[in-house]
């Protein structure tokens, strides 16, 4: 008994100082994060807590590997759920998403419809987009039990705008019926899609621009065979990724589409080059880093949001309204027409009417993912409510 009690003891005593010495580290990285403004993989999110709670997990000592032994346990043990992330039955990792009432999405709808009036009376085309996500219509890859509701969102505000007379694109049903399962341009570990995919839906967008204003567009953009598809093996793991470790689901590969051809383009800074010379961060390409959530965000994100193309075949104007996933389609899009602007969807309340006189767009794209689709920032528009 006595041996047992001095034993019990030593764990204890090992375990407290294990905390302590964790703590300790903890409580150093927060304060270089404070004091130093030292970049940490942090991404405040408000339903998981308080922005001081999302800072101090961000910086818990050796958090990553935690989490990455965490995920390999789960997965040896064939479970599908750790920290509210779901492992599909294709592999996939998805944060399901809610049901959205009618009332919320009509509300939406008429934003739109009332914002398309708007265009519509100064000749300029509207196009609404919600992307393909990690479930598809097509396919049962949900485990059972777990309830979700994003296609019934996306199909009912897709009917609405039908009804509003909103040209819609539908690339669930386009990849569907080109036999493409859309899981394969997600990503498994992130809820973004993969550049694949923004190659791809450029490819149906130029489709719509050219039938709507007749424009000319220089057919290597959408000739695979004149792009550099650089692969960049085992190297991205996503936001969801990072909740369940390196182990639970893998880690993705990442792409990049670098033209072969010349492009000249200038952005809202002045700068004039190349497009992967403006339009990529080609940093986070340099060292791979799989503790990093960003490398889609990093490399595809850029503080340019205005591009002018000087060696354009067209006079088209196109101004894309989205949120992140936006951002694999806007190279493109800088490419094939002689300007592009790019509004992050929190920014909706930007676009008014001398926004719109100023910038004259002949095309106006909104694409959204369907959770950030369903928020009020994403329909701020400045528009005359009374356009009769």
């Amino acid at each position: 008994m006595k041996k047992f009690k001095i034993s019990s003891l030593v764990y204890v005593a090992l375990f407290v100082l294990l905390i302590g010495v964790v703590g300790f580290f903890s409580a150093k990285k927060l304060v270089s994060f404070y004091v130093n403004d030292e970049i940490v993989n942090n991404e405040y999110d408000e339903e998981r807590g308080s922005k001081l709670e999302m800072d101090i997990a961000s910086n818990f000592f050796g958090q990553f590997e935690f989490v990455n032994i965490n995920g390999l346990f789960h997965r040896i043990l064939g479970q599908r759920e750790m920290n509210e992330v779901v492992k599909l039955k294709n592999g996939h990792l998805y944060h399901p998403i809610g049901y959205v009432d009618d009332e919320t999405l009509e509300k939406y709808a008429d934003r739109v419809a009332l914002f398309d009036k708007y265009l519509e009376s100064r000749g300029t085309d509207l196009i609404y987009i919600m992307t393909p996500y990690q479930i598809c219509p097509y396919h049962d890859y949900l485990p059972e039990g777990i309830e979700e509701y994003g296609n019934s969102d996306v199909d009912r505000m897709f009917a609405y705008l039908d009804v509003r007379g909103v040209d819609t694109l539908d690339i669930r049903k386009r990849m569907h019926d080109d036999g493409i399962d859309q899981c394969d341009m997600i990503y498994i570990t992130d809820h973004h899609w993969t550049t694949q995919a923004g190659f791809y839906a450029y490819g149906l967008l130029e489709d719509y621009i050219k039938d709507k204003t007749g424009c000319e567009v220089d057919a290597k953009i959408t000739d695979e065979s004149q792009y550099d598809i650089r692969k960049y093996e085992k190297w991205h793991l996503g936001s969801w990724g990072n909740d369940v470790g390196r182990y639970f689901a893998g880690v993705d590969d990442f792409y990049l589409y670098v033209p072969k051809f010349d492009t000249n383009l200038t952005n809202d800074f002045g700068q004039t080059g190349k497009m992967q010379e403006l339009a990529y961060n080609m940093e986070p390409l340099q060292k791979r880093d799989v503790s990093s959530k960003y490398t889609y965000d990093h490399v595809l994100t850029n503080s340019a949001q205005h591009f002018v193309n000087n060696d354009c075949i067209n006079d088209v104007k196109v101004l894309i309204v989205g949120d992140s996933f936006s951002r694999t389609v806007c190279p493109f899009l800088a490419m094939g027409y002689s300007e592009m602007d790019f509004m992050p969807d929190y920014e909706t309340s930007r676009i008014t009417m001398e926004y719109i006189e100023k910038y004259d767009p002949d095309v106006v794209i909104m694409l959204y993912y369907p959770s950030f689709g369903i928020r009020s920032t994403a329909y701020e528009f400045q528009v005359p409510e009374d356009l009769n």
